[in-house]
């Protein structure tokens, strides 16, 4: 891990992949949060209800290693690097310690589902006492649903539920309803609230004093 350096805020865009149109956010986060403590602020700046497993990558999960480049590493909570070996604890790591501006961090939520994330280093700002632990500065789209099936099954349900006509309309209308507990007519794919979320995070990370 790196020596301890001044307060820093990252600048990070995170995507989620594949996702089209794409669900993006641009965040501000102290870079010396822990990865398990990033994994919380995640699943608020997404929207994610922090149901499953996770972990992260240094390396695209979808790319093959090629000899020459840095040894890839993993990161995730004491319930799978005690079984795994090869995989660090994300508790022992910070944002800084992982992210740079040439390699990416990849973010994979619900192992079944597989839900991953980009995280784009933007920038490294100075950080004041003032400023918050994360911060969401735009975004678009709200998450997928919990347990729709990844990218495939979020975009299929979203196509019959938008389809009267569709043969699973009324099985998809319905269970986005429990899942929503609302009116399927209330569920908007397209709505992302900035200041929902910048409250939530206020809650769960108030702000770091520095000497």
């Amino acid at each position: 891990m790196n020596e301890p350096t001044d307060p820093a805020l990252f600048r990070v865009r995170v995507h989620l992949v594949d996702s089209n149109p794409e669900i993006w956010r641009l965040i501000e986060v102290n870079a010396d949060l822990t990865l398990d403590r990033v994994h919380t602020a995640l699943q608020v700046v997404m929207g994610w209800e922090n149901a499953h497993l996770h972990d992260f990558e240094d390396l695209d999960p979808r790319a093959r290693w090629k000899p020459g480049q840095p040894e890839p590493r993993r990161w995730g909570p004491a319930l799978l690097s005690e079984d795994d070996e090869s995989m660090l604890p994300d508790e022992d790591y910070t944002l800084r310690d992982v992210l740079t501006e040439d390699r990416p961090l990849f973010y994979e939520y619900d192992l079944g589902d597989r839900w991953l994330h980009c995280l784009a280093l933007i920038e490294a700002l100075p950080m004041a006492p003032a400023d918050n632990t994360v911060t969401v500065i735009r975004g678009e789209r709200r998450c997928p649903l919990e347990d729709s099936g990844g990218i495939d099954g979020y975009e299929e349900l979203l196509e019959s539920v938008a389809d009267p006509g569709h043969d699973e309309h009324h099985e998809h209308a319905e269970w986005v309803a429990r899942m929503t507990g609302g009116p399927v007519n209330l569920f908007d794919p397209a709505r992302f609230d900035k200041n929902a979320t910048n409250k939530e995070l206020r809650r769960l990370f108030p702000r770091t004093k520095h000497a």
